[in-house]
């Protein structure tokens, strides 16, 4: 408070330059403080962990070249083209950006059609429980 009372009575000229010099320190503050955060480099929030239990359970057919979508509540699910599991999941199924899915395999099972619906999966917000199941 004391150099704001001297502010008022030094002259014109030298108040100028004290707001100048005013708005240079409180800027200079702002910076050092917003510089305070985390790094860009720092880990942040871990992610959610996954459950053991699927929301959605994928599996793909070797015999009849198709996949069977599942809900954990359904004792069958839905033979359906692989390449539509990602849209039958989102559309028909509904589950949201995030829920997480199995992959299961019956029989002789081309890897690199189970390689592109899990990047699918995961290119559309789904979360893997784990690796393929036979």
């Amino acid at each position: 408070m004391i150099w704001i009372h001297c502010l008022r009575l030094a002259p014109l000229h030298n108040r100028r330059v004290a707001a100048r010099g005013a708005i240079l320190a409180s800027t200079a503050v702002f910076v050092f403080l917003t510089g305070c955060g985390r790094s860009a480099n720092t880990p942040g929030a871990v992610p959610p962990p996954v459950p053991s239990k699927p929301d959605v359970t994928v599996t793909f057919d070797g015999k009849r070249r198709k996949c069977v979508v599942a809900l954990p509540s359904e004792a069958q699910g839905s033979f359906i083209s692989c390449s539509d599991v990602v849209p039958f999941v989102k559309d028909q199924l509904r589950l949201r950006s995030g829920a997480v899915y199995d992959i299961r395999k019956i029989s002789d099972v081309d890897e690199a059609e189970i390689a592109r619906v899990r990047a699918e999966l995961n290119g559309a917000g789904y979360r893997s429980i784990g690796g393929s199941r036979e």
